[in-house]
């Protein structure tokens, strides 16, 4: 059985704050120690993030500790947003294999080799790699496909350290610029990944694109669907007016009928009125298909529920042990107005177990089988106690 707990405090001393958290995670997980922490706080706490990390250490004993900042963070109780926080989650468990490993430098050339050489001995039997990467200096696109191409098929799943300044946390050590890597093997997780669009319109193959440039979709200049798309959607006018535009591209384009969870949602970045085109903040090419997609609250909502329900099926009758989420600054009480919002959710559909999460500067996680990097989402990782018939 694994033991987790997840501890949330907010204190005007930030090493005060990581001791509380780390109390009530390890009371919670009901042992006098952890085979690992993730650490969570608020950007506010740079200056005490190494007395922050050595408290963590003493409670928890923990030989494994990794953290990043965010904009906020959260445990399964609540999401604390605009205050001095630290979120701790502590995790026992003798099949869990956990190593870490930290690049100081992120900018280097060789970042995904050099993660792929200390971490590939603990995922050559399976598993994930949580993935906190500061702000500074990342390259997704680039550090995902060196990943990809040296570690395989491995999933990668993390948020990007947010705030001022952004910080990443790796054992007894803050880090700036720096990618702090997690990877994990012994417990398969479940991931949602919740994009938080609705798709509007129909689906329709690329006839005419170069470079991130679509032309056409289905011989018809692409401006020319949007504007069929908006005003199919009811209210499309002035729900429009409130929300964002997205593209989606289907990441399997054989793949029929399309469902929620087979596009990749990005930026429009721009449009052109005279020859009807629209850019995309991805490469496109012709034999694609695309639909477009609308993000507002509601879309946000459905679209966390409809992952969470997913997510439920696959879970069957394994119970979560504990887990994170990876949560977009652009969601919280500024999408949705209210505290609390997918953490409520979460427990509604999954019920109340250990959680620990920040509000980060973008996401990381697979869609379709390959990873990207991705904005305005929710990634939860969560990994089940074993069925009786594995214990």
């Amino acid at each position: 059985m694994i033991a987790a707990g997840s501890g949330l405090a907010l204190a005007a001393s930030p090493p005060d704050a990581a001791i509380e958290a780390s109390l009530a995670a390890v009371a919670a997980a009901g042992r006098d120690h952890a085979d690992l922490a993730i650490v969570f706080a608020s950007a506010d706490t740079a200056p005490a993030a190494h007395a922050m990390l050595h408290a963590v250490r003493r409670v928890t004993g923990a030989r494994v500790v990794v953290g990043a900042s965010g904009m906020g963070v959260l445990t399964e109780r609540g999401e604390v947003e605009g205050r001095t926080a630290v979120a701790v989650l502590v995790v026992h468990d003798s099949r869990l294999v956990a190593t870490p490993a930290l690049v100081p430098d992120q900018t280097r050339p060789d970042t995904a080799e050099t993660l792929a050489a200390a971490l590939a001995p603990t995922l050559a039997e399976g598993g994930c790699l949580l993935a906190l990467p500061d702000a500074a200096g990342l390259d997704p696109r680039a550090l995902l496909q060196g990943l990809a191409d040296a570690l395989g098929p491995v999933p990668v799943m993390g948020a990007v350290a947010a705030g001022m300044p952004s910080f990443v946390l790796h054992n007894t050590e803050p880090a700036h610029g720096a990618f702090v890597g997690l990877a994990l093997s012994g417990a398969a997780p479940v991931v949602g990944v919740a994009q938080g669009c609705e798709p509007i319109g129909e689906p329709y193959v690329i006839t005419r694109a170069e470079g991130q440039v679509v032309y056409e979709i289905g011989s018809r200049p692409a401006l020319t669907v949007l504007k069929e798309a908006l005003h199919s959607l009811p209210g499309g006018g002035e729900r429009a007016q409130r929300a964002g535009i997205f593209a989606g591209v289907a990441i399997d384009p054989s793949k029929s009928p399309l469902a929620r969870g087979d596009f990749l949602v990005r930026n429009l970045v721009g449009v052109d009125q005279a020859n009807g085109a629209v850019a995309v903040a991805e490469p496109v090419r012709v034999g694609q298909t695309f639909q477009f997609q609308i993000r507002d609250a509601a879309a946000s909502r459905a679209d966390l529920i409809a992952t969470l329900e997913e997510m439920r099926g696959r879970l069957g009758t394994r119970r979560p042990a504990f887990g994170c989420y990876f949560n977009c600054a652009g969601r919280g009480q500024g999408l949705f107005g209210v505290p609390d919002h997918d953490v409520t959710l979460i427990r509604e559909r999954l019920g109340s177990f250990p959680l620990a999460g920040f509000f980060g500067n973008g996401e990381l996680a697979p869609v379709g089988g390959h990873n990207f990097f991705h904005t305005y989402t929710g990634v939860l990782v969560v990994v089940p106690h074993p069925d009786v018939a594995e214990a």
